[in-house]
Formats: structure tokens, C-alpha cells, sequence
């Protein structure tokens, strides 16, 4: 559902950035003379330039808040398995079950959800008397799958973050490559082709809030969310 949702975000936004690109284009072309001095192109592709590095650079600070905040919660479902893990280990001590059968029936649940779970050891006293709340056998197969089931959920989201940060990044850069290639032409190459100049300058106006818009979208459906 997010990737679905990601991928139409994305082909909402090309889509509009290329019908401003077709509008621009068919404007410039009957125009029969240019129609931004070098003084207002230039400060075009300036402030376009610093835009697209503020939005490069934002969209990357919020990319590594959502990873870090994803790493958080799987290092929590690890600490959650481990104390599960230990528990159970400590009851089947206590009833009197080899150590090794019971790590080993606890590592084919592990081993069959997920094989790189991080596995952190908790040590857990010996109980004199089987004490409320500490998990069966059973009990424990059944709460290690939910918790790995949810550990792999939230582990799914890294790739949702990529796509979704991935193409308004690359949009950004796009907008930034157009300045910088003209800004240095405004007083000779840019003046020659007026309607390739007029094409950019008037690209770059009308979707720059298309491209804002885009990094805001962004970054709200990149957020994770913690899998029910």
C-alpha cells in the first residue's frame, strides 16, 4: 500500500513538472524576441540554485531522522525478543529441559522468520516456583513470531523511505543543474537562444512550488509508521 501510494505521489508530480515544461516550451516558441533581461535570468538561476541545495539538503536531513528513528525501533524489537528469548529459556530450565533443545527450538522460530535478528543475551535467575507471566514454550514461539513479524514490517519501511525521498531529491538536483549550466550564459549563450532561455526561466518559476510541494509530500509519506 505505501509503495503504491509513493508511486503515485511521484507520477502525480512528474506529470505536472512536464506539463509546465510543454506549457513553457510552447510559449517561448512564438515569442519573437527575448523576454528576460540578463539581470532577471541571472537572479532566476540564482535563486533557483540556492533553493534546490536548501531542499537537496532538507530532504537528506529528514531521510536520516527516518532511518534513525527506524534503527530505534528494531534495536527495541530486539531487546523485546532477547527478554522473550531469555524467559523462556529460564521456564524450560526450571521444568527441566535441556538448554540446548530449548535454544535450539528458539532459534528454528527465529531462524524461520528471520535469520539476522539481533540476538542480545539477557540473563534471567533461576526461579524457585513457576512465577505469573513468564511465557511457555509455546507462549514464547508464538510472541517471537509477532515481534519478528513486526521487526520485518518496520525494517520494510528503509526502502519506503528511499523511494519516497529519492525522485524530489532527484527533481531538486534537475532544477539545480538547469542554474547552474545557464547562470554563467545569461550574457551570451542565453541571449542567442531566447526561446531555450525563456523555456527554462518560465520552467523554473511555475514549478518551483510544484517542486517544494513535491519535498514537503515527501517527507510526510517517508515517515514510518509503527505496523499495527
Amino acid at each position: 500500500m505505501a509503495g503504491k501510494r509513493v508511486a503515485v505521489v511521484t507520477i502525480a508530480f512528474v506529470a505536472t513538472l512536464v506539463l509546465i515544461a510543454v506549457l513553457a516550451l510552447a510559449t517561448a516558441l512564438g515569442t519573437g524576441g527575448e523576454w528576460f533581461t540578463p539581470s532577471v535570468a541571472s537572479q532566476s538561476y540564482v535563486v533557483t540554485l540556492i533553493g534546490s541545495v536548501l531542499l537537496v539538503l532538507g530532504l537528506a536531513i529528514a531521510a536520516s531522522l527516518h532511518v534513525a528513528s527506524i534503527g530505534r525501533e528494531v534495536a527495541r524489537l530486539d531487546e523485546r525478543i532477547a527478554v522473550v528469548r531469555g524467559s523462556a529459556r529460564a521456564e524450560m530450565r526450571f521444568s527441566a529441559v535441556a538448554d540446548r533443545d530449548v535454544d535450539a527450538e528458539l532459534d528454528a522460530t527465529l531462524g524461520t522468520m528471520e535469520r539476522d535478528v539481533a540476538v542480545v543475551e539477557v540473563r534471567t535467575p533461576m526461579p524457585v516456583t513457576r512465577r505469573p507471566g513468564v511465557p511457555t514454550m509455546q507462549e514464547a514461539r508464538s510472541l517471537i513470531r509477532e515481534l519478528v513479524s513486526e521487526r520485518f514490517a518496520v525494517r520494510q519501511s528503509l526502502a519506503g523511505v528511499r523511494w519516497a525521498i529519492a525522485p524530489a531529491v532527484a527533481a531538486a538536483i534537475v532544477f539545480g543543474a538547469i542554474a547552474s549550466v545557464m547562470l554563467p550564459a545569461v550574457d551570451g549563450f542565453a541571449r542567442w537562444n531566447y526561446q531555450l532561455n525563456t523555456t527554462l526561466i518560465l520552467f523554473l518559476a511555475y514549478g518551483w512550488p510544484v517542486l517544494v510541494a513535491w519535498t514537503v509530500t515527501a517527507i510526510a509519506i517517508s515517515r514510518p509508521i509503527k505496523p499495527l
